[in-house]
Order: structure tokens, then C-alpha cells, then sequence
């Protein structure tokens, strides 16, 4: 009776630390459990911050969009302006040659007719 005696006290203490083995699992589980959760809520809120941040790129590329364009009305006008600004240029030195050579033109008639009213003068003297 003695050896059964020993052999149910070892039979339970074995039971016993699979019981506290079992129980020591479940409280990690729970742990771990609780830990996952936690991650998940970490994860949760990195979504959100990354759906707030790729609306916020996606903003800003469409403001981009807009600023391209604008620049880009701005740079045809000013290559306008360049144009027009270089014929003007062209416009306004043709211009001036006219106008130097009308005014060349202007004095030797001046001179032409200083000189025959010089000459209408001595002929009427005679």
C-alpha cells in the first residue's frame, strides 16, 4: 500500500503543476492578449495618420497642380510681353531712322530754299 500511497501523491503533484503550468499559460495569453490589443490600437491610430497624411499629399499635390498652371499663364504672358516688347523696339528704331532721315531731309530743303529765295531776291534786285 505504501507504493500506491506514493504513486497517487505523485500522480497529483504532477496534476497539480500541470494545473499551475495551465493556469501560468492562461495568464500569459491574457497578457499577451492584452498586448495585441494594444498593438492593434497603435496600428489603428497609424492608419488613421496615414489616411490624414495621404489626404493631406493629396492636397497639396492639387495645389501644385494649380500653382503649375498659374506659373505656366504667367510665363506665356511674359514671353508675350517679350515679344511685343522687341517689335516695339524694332518699331521704335525704324521709327527714329524715319524720323532722323525726314528731319535730314527737312533741313537740306530748308537749305534749298534759303538758297533760292537767295537767288529769287538777286534776280528780282536786277
Amino acid at each position: 500500500m505504501a507504493s500506491e500511497d506514493i504513486t497517487i501523491e505523485i500522480l497529483k503533484n504532477i496534476r497539480d503543476e500541470a494545473r499551475e503550468t495551465k493556469r501560468e499559460f492562461q495568464e500569459q495569453f491574457a497578457a499577451m492578449d492584452q498586448q495585441f490589443a494594444a498593438m492593434g490600437q497603435r496600428f489603428d491610430a497609424m492608419d488613421q495618420r496615414f489616411d490624414t497624411l495621404e489626404e493631406r499629399v493629396d492636397l497639396t499635390s492639387q495645389r501644385l497642380d494649380i500653382t503649375n498652371d498659374r506659373l505656366g499663364v504667367v510665363e506665356s504672358t511674359l514671353l508675350t510681353l517679350a515679344r511685343r516688347q522687341r517689335s516695339m523696339n524694332k518699331l521704335l528704331k525704324a521709327t527714329a531712322e524715319v524720323a532722323g532721315a525726314a528731319a535730314a531731309g527737312v533741313a537740306r530743303l530748308d537749305t534749298r530754299v534759303t538758297d533760292l529765295e537767295a537767288r529769287v531776291g538777286r534776280l528780282e534786285n536786277r
